[in-house]
């Protein structure tokens, strides 16, 4: 994501502590060190630990926005109230669906934000503690977002146990969501990370769930 207009593209990732760390692309390819993002008042961002990051233009004024997911399950919102090439973080805005508060199952959520169903506005993506994946859609406008939970894309784990060596069959808990289309079909597919870990043996999976309807 090229978050400050600079042409070249920025890599953000949240924390276990919550704050979200900027790292900015120079010339010769290397990244440098994270920075971490602070709002117009000069604090640090933080909605809470274990925080996971999205950028998207939330409101359609050409600026990226941040969403954000944290330990707790909430998603929040961080409007860019400055500019495409210098940004100005707002006030942290807890999102909602339905009327009430969005909160991941299993806690731990995972945002990502994608034109799901192609009517041309932002969905929110949902990861969760839980390993359940659902869809939020955009029931307003381009300009001003609302959300109402549309459906399950992938169900939550089983939690059970697995034995050393063995190999899940599918997405496993604490899921984070990227929508793309892997298969170049020109429907969006989901690429899902998990954590399969079991004991002291710490492990997770990437997996990519294929779109089969229109």
């Amino acid at each position: 994501m090229d978050l400050d207009g600079d042409g070249k593209l920025e890599i953000l990732s949240g924390s276990l502590p919550g704050e979200i760390y900027c790292f900015h692309r120079k010339s010769n390819g290397v990244y440098g060190a994270g920075e971490v993002l602070k709002d117009t008042t000069g604090k640090p961002i933080n909605v809470g630990r274990a925080s996971a990051v999205a950028v998207a233009d939330w409101n359609g004024d050409g600026r990226p926005d941040l969403i954000i997911g944290n330990i707790d399950g909430a998603v929040f919102v961080v409007l860019n109230e400055g500019t495409t090439q210098k940004p100005a973080w707002g006030r942290a805005q807890r999102l909602r669906a339905d009327g009430r508060d969005i909160v991941a199952e299993g806690t731990r959520a995972g945002p990502f934000v994608a034109d799901w169903d192609g009517d041309g506005k932002l969905d929110l993506i949902l990861g969760s503690g839980s390993g359940k994946v659902v869809w939020f859609r955009n029931t307003g406008s381009t300009q001003k977002p609302q959300l109402t939970l549309a459906g399950t894309l992938v169900e939550a784990a089983s939690g059970k146990q697995l034995n050393p060596g063995d190999i899940p069959t599918r997405s496993g808990q604490t899921t984070k969501v990227w929508v793309a289309d892997w298969n170049g079909d020109g429907r969006p597919d989901l690429i899902v990370g998990d954590d399969n870990s079991y004991g002291k043996e710490y492990r997770g999976f990437v997996w990519v769930y294929l779109r089969k309807g229109p």
